[in-house]
């Protein structure tokens, strides 16, 4: 029945604004890094033909389900 305000006010409660404002910009900001550098790491793999040997198709891998939790 009040899940969802009681939950509010006892989170409001704990923190201030600014510090929910600064929390909620490190979450974002660690999820473009997240999403940029598995990028960087797909894209790698793509344009470089030397990266595609057997070993490294398994951070290819870890590149696309890293990718998959930070979105």
């Amino acid at each position: 029945m009040c899940n969802e305000t009681c939950s509010s006010q006892l989170l409001s409660s704990k923190f201030s604004l600014g510090v929910l404002v600064l929390l909620a910009f490190l979450m974002v900001l660690l999820c473009l890094v997240t999403i940029l550098g598995n990028m960087l790491v797909i894209l790698a793999f793509i344009m470089d033909r030397n990266l595609r040997h057997r070993s490294n198709y398994f951070f290819l891998n870890l590149a696309f389900s890293d990718f998959a939790v930070g979105k």
